[in-house]
């Protein structure tokens, strides 16, 4: 279990959020029920941030971003709010608390704590519920940062540390733990998720940066930054984001360090470290993209020595999502 308390967190309502909210991202605005991931770009195509958006019941919509984000996003969406009126946003970051239960056995935890059906067929993966649990209710959401079979708990920030107590003392007959951030990045980054403002800057495209089944090109009523893109697309990206498995020895490779060809730099990692699932240290980098090919051989700077990275194919770890979906 995680207690990550700083997300940032938006409530969009009015008779004209759909089509604002399908508009400002690229990809697709989730039915009732669901959750999505989504990216919202810059004139140029670059990604201003990601935020998951869920359609919650009777027309509100949560958007859910990183904490350090906060101040920043909201710029971005209350610069872009209609005129009219018709659609509002409220910040509710300081509302709720989220605590984080994943893990093989989470479903097994918090069967013990809620009436709510949490079977695949009842709440499948990238799905939202509001649930009961202890003396309040939790809009859960069946994802997470880490990759495994898990959800995200948004509880009122004064029942935080009671549900909390409750989900450990449910927990300790099958082993519950702690982990902290240090270990939620080694984890997001065998199943190569993007860091804002690391891995994802205004500076890449969604192309540039692998994403393009979040891209909805096509889109009829179009989206800020879908010009750019179809340009983009008709050229093709010149760099693509890669995961690196890396031949290291003492050192996991930092953000911009070097990734090399022979003599020729290539690429720049943005962001690096140990993956202790897979006992591979990993780097997730932008590659020039006729070497972005997996299996490809190629050397990265590690504190100033060179060490053999190889190209990989993501996600590294669980590739066909069995855990989260399991």
């Amino acid at each position: 279990m995680l207690d990550l308390p700083g997300f940032t967190k938006f409530e969009v309502t009015g008779a004209g959020a759909p089509a604002w909210l399908d508009h400002m991202v690229a990809g697709v605005v989730p039915r009732p029920g669901r959750t999505a991931l989504n990216y919202f770009l810059n004139d140029k195509g670059g990604i201003v941030t990601e935020m998951t958006l869920t359609n919650l019941d009777g027309g509100r919509y949560w958007l859910i971003s990183a904490a350090a984000g906060e101040r920043h996003d909201e710029h971005w969406l209350r610069e872009h709010l209609p005129a009219d009126g018709s659609v509002r946003i409220d910040n509710i970051s300081a509302r709720y608390g989220s605590l984080i239960v994943v893990g093989p056995k989470s479903r097994e935890l918090l069967a013990h704590l809620t009436r709510a059906d949490l079977s695949n067929e009842a709440f499948p993966w990238l799905s939202v519920r509001t649930i009961d649990i202890g003396y309040t209710k939790a809009i859960a959401l069946r994802v997470n940062y880490v990759g495994e079979l898990g959800w995200e708990l948004h509880v009122p920030v004064e029942h935080v540390l009671s549900v909390y107590d409750l989900v450990w003392a449910a927990g300790e007959p099958l082993g519950i733990a702690d982990y902290g951030l240090y270990a939620m990045d080694s984890l997001r980054l065998e199943k190569c998720y993007r860091a804002w403002k690391g891995d994802l800057t205004t500076e890449y495209t969604p192309f540039m940066a692998s994403l393009d089944r979040f891209v909805k090109l096509d889109k009829p009523g179009g989206f800020i930054g879908q010009a750019a893109l179809q340009r983009e697309a008709a050229v093709g990206p010149r760099e693509r984001f890669v995961p690196l498995i890396v031949d290291a020895t003492d050192a996991d490779a930092a953000a911009v360090s070097i990734v090399y060809d022979g003599d020729t730099q290539v690429g720049l990692a943005t962001s690096g470290g140990y993956g202790y699932r897979l006992r591979q240290s990993i780097a997730l980098a932008y590659l020039r993209a006729d070497l972005a090919v997996p299996g490809k051989e190629l050397e990265i700077e590690i504190l100033g020595e060179r060490r053999r990275a190889v190209v990989g194919r993501e996600p590294l770890y669980d590739p066909d999502n069995l855990r989260l979906k399991g």
